[in-house]
């Protein structure tokens, strides 16, 4: 479970969670520009915003080589390091950006409030900063602690890569910590998404393409997700599968 250079079978989706936010400030502020995505990925949380969006510039930061050769083609590509804020600079010069999204990105970094705190200064003065993170108190992890198993998986809350872990206390401490406020909060349910590594690599190992284009796991979106949001926002301490947070300065 600790082979990290062992591959395993990866099926990108898009975090809607990051996605409802993003829409959310886009129609609240009306003079939205210019948007930055951290660890960009394969590029389809921009790829759906520009359908959306499509009067709006998108920019994204990635380093591994698959995704960055995707992500190139739908948004202005920096390929680098997301932690090397000098060459960032460098490279964007005065560009300012109105929205700056880490989506699933900081559980995976070992100073988040540092790289918060230093993508300010890419953050027009009344921009907006864009979280989403994996929900480690969610029921399944909290009945797992139970009975004595905190195992690493390929993917998921428990994902392999991941070094640094959260709840909706200590994000909200991230956030006061990095001398932002919370304008905004949304979440994803745990219940069925629970399911959906077993999903993508039981499809992978099959053949059968992507996840997002399988009937099963979109009649999951529009008939069961509406259900789990409900309880997510009831309870999201326990049943959220991902947290996320719009932070502005104070």
């Amino acid at each position: 479970m600790f082979n990290l250079k062992a591959l395993y079978p990866y099926q990108p989706e898009i975090n809607q969670v990051a996605f409802d936010l993003i829409s959310k400030t886009i129609k609240n502020k009306k003079d939205i520009k210019y948007i930055l995505d951290v660890g960009c990925g394969y590029g389809l949380l921009s790829k759906e915003l520009k359908k959306t969006y499509p009067k709006l510039n998108f920019y994204g930061i990635e380093h591994a080589k698959e995704a960055s050769q995707s992500s190139q083609k739908i948004l202005k590509l920096l390929r680098c390091d997301i932690e090397d804020i000098s060459y960032i600079s460098q490279q964007i010069k005065t560009q300012k950006f109105d929205i700056i999204i880490f989506s699933d990105v900081l559980e995976h970094l070992y100073d988040p409030v540092g790289i918060i705190k230093s993508y300010q200064s890419f953050l027009n003065q009344d921009g907006t900063i864009v979280v989403t993170v994996p929900n480690i108190a969610n029921i399944f992890s909290r009945i797992a602690l139970l009975f004595g198993y905190f195992n690493y998986s390929e993917t998921g809350v428990m994902d392999k890569t991941h070094i640094r872990f959260f709840n909706k206390k200590n994000l909200k401490q991230l956030a006061k910590e990095s001398n932002l406020q919370i304008v905004a909060q949304k979440y994803d349910s745990i219940l069925i998404r629970w399911f959906v590594p077993f999903i993508k690599m039981f499809m992978a190992n099959k053949g059968s393409g992507n996840i997002l284009d399988s009937k099963l796991y979109q009649f999951y979106f529009k008939y069961l997700r509406p259900i789990e949001e409900l309880l997510s926002t009831l309870l999201p301490s326990l049943f959220a599968f991902r947290l996320g947070m719009s932070l502005e300065r104070k």
